[in-house]
């Protein structure tokens, strides 16, 4: 016989049923084997009461033949109430992020609410993570301008070798996609007896919660789609026109801030004229560490403008204005010659990606970007690691629109130069049930843009106390319909972010 703790918190009106840590282990699949707090990889503060430990799943459910692990923390709410609890679905494919459990204060639900934070399957802290220092390597190596052919040739090296690797030991790469996830959470939501749940999610997040709305209706009472990504959009044709129109758009609004205009006069016109200029002609700047002279066409003048933080936005038209002037003072220092990492299982990201968003794109059958910003890459990951990573697409069914009357809260940054607020008017047309938030000056993810005025989080807060009252209202929230525009760094106020993408201190 299972033996189960029945914990004394209530969730969602349902005492949450988990295996006994003291009692016999069970082999039964799925099941909840709770963790000692010390060996968990992150804390929940000593000030809220909680739960972590795994969600046993089958890899392949179709086999059966092997199980995963993937890590769980349950921050249980201030206040104990009926409320559905929320789950937080992070972005990527591939990142492993769990730290929402260690800051439960920066979401304002869990006043009143439950907070699950599920580590998806593949990721860093699941077991087995599909990580892949190979390709690593590699992205180290390449970071500088070598030649598109002997980039992909490196990277595509490096993603074989991981592969081979990961499949030598067991892992099933084709296991790996967005429907695996969205049966791992109606399966956690099973195992622990929670009847309905609040999706909250992010970037990938919206695609993984959009699935489980598809596939487990019944299971889902409301919704956050924070930067969405729909199944039926195609990323890797359209994101470089997407980060064109978010270069227009920053561009526009610094042109209607007189300070601004008055300091880069004509800021659009000039600044893609210097990108046109530099396909005929690649301009050249002299680095000093390490010294060496890079040639810079218009797709990689394009990527010195960073748009991913509201930090970023504030900069972009001096950045842009640099481009624009050719400032070699100003842009060597953006450019960044190294690889510093980026928190992702980058197995994990290919399988997904390659098995559910390259074979449906026409980028796939494509030997270049296209002309978009200079040739940019529009694909989320370099087409030479898909060609070798080799895992089966899925079906055309998965990439088709989802139909939804579940309360839906889309929000979008306005200069989101990844995910435009134009997908989610897209995500919106088969979702009935919904409403679109655009937060003025915001940028990806705007919700969790922890250096900008809170509205986005705010708004979100507010849907989540009541979905059905707050899509039923008709009024604008105030902090979106009076928010000013961003205020742009002016020349002699400093950049204010490194190549890297962080915070430079006082501007330095």
């Amino acid at each position: 016989m299972r033996t189960t703790l029945v914990l004394a918190a209530m969730f969602a009106g349902v005492a949450i049923l988990l295996p006994s840590q003291a009692g016999a282990q069970t082999t039964e699949v799925p099941r909840f084997e709770p963790a000692a707090p010390d060996e968990f990889p992150v804390s929940i503060p000593g000030s809220r009461e909680g739960t972590v430990g795994y969600l046993v799943v089958w890899e392949n459910r179709d086999t059966k033949s092997t199980t995963i692990r993937l890590p769980v923390a349950i921050v249980r709410a201030a206040s104990p109430s009926t409320a559905e609890p929320v789950l937080f679905l992070t972005g990527g494919p591939g990142s492993g992020d769990l730290s929402p459990a260690a800051y439960p204060g920066a979401y304002p639900w869990t006043a009143d609410r439950d907070f699950i934070v599920l580590g998806q399957r593949g990721t860093q802290h699941a077991q087995p993570a599909l990580e892949c220092p190979e390709l690593e390597e590699a992205f180290a190596a390449t970071a500088g301008f070598m030649s598109r052919t002997e980039r992909g040739r490196t990277l595509g090296a490096a993603a074989r070798a991981c592969r081979d690797r990961l499949q030598l030991s067991g892992v099933d790469l084709s296991a790996y996609h967005t429907d695996a996830i969205s049966e791992d959470v109606e399966e956690l939501a099973s195992v622990l007896g929670v009847p309905r749940l609040v999706l909250f999610a992010l970037s990938y997040g919206t695609r993984v919660a959009l699935d489980v709305a598809r596939d487990f209706p019944d299971r889902v009472a409301a919704m956050v789609l924070d930067s969405p990504l729909p199944p039926d959009v195609r990323y890797d044709d359209e994101s470089a026109e997407s980060f064109r129109n978010a270069l227009e758009a920053v561009a526009s609004a610094c042109s209607a801030d007189p300070d601004c205009d008055r300091a880069y006069p004509d800021l659009r016109d000039r600044f893609f004229a210097s990108l046109d200029s530099a396909e005929v002609m690649p301009v050249e700047v002299r680095l000093t560490h390490p010294d060496r002279v890079v040639p810079l066409d218009g797709a990689r003048l394009a990527s010195l403008v960073d748009l991913a933080s509201p930090d970023g936005v504030r900069s972009a038209p001096q950045r842009m204005d640099a481009i624009a002037t050719f400032d070699p003072d100003q842009i060597g220092p953006l450019i960044a010659t190294g690889y510093s990492g980026s928190g992702f299982s980058w197995g994990m990201r290919a399988s997904v990606w390659c098995s559910e968003a390259w074979p449906f794109s026409e980028r796939a059958g494509a030997s270049s970007p296209g002309p978009t910003l200079g040739g940019y890459e529009s694909a989320a990951i370099a087409p030479p690691i898909c060609d070798a990573w080799d895992v089966p697409a899925r079906s055309e069914d998965f990439v088709q629109p989802v139909r939804s009357a579940i309360p839906t809260l889309v929000v979008a940054g306005e200069f989101d130069p990844a995910t435009p607020p134009e997908w989610g008017r897209r995500a919106l047309e088969t979702l009935e049930n919904g409403r679109l938030v655009v937060i003025r000056g915001g940028t990806h993810t705007p919700s969790v843009e922890w250096d900008s005025d809170g509205c986005a989080m705010s708004v979100v807060a507010e849907f989540v106390s009541d979905p059905a009252a707050w899509l039923s209202s008709d009024v604008q929230p105030a902090c979106v319909s009076n928010a000013p525009g961003p205020e742009f760094v002016l020349p002699g106020q400093g950049d204010g972010i490194r190549p890297d993408g962080s915070r430079r201190a006082g501007g330095e």
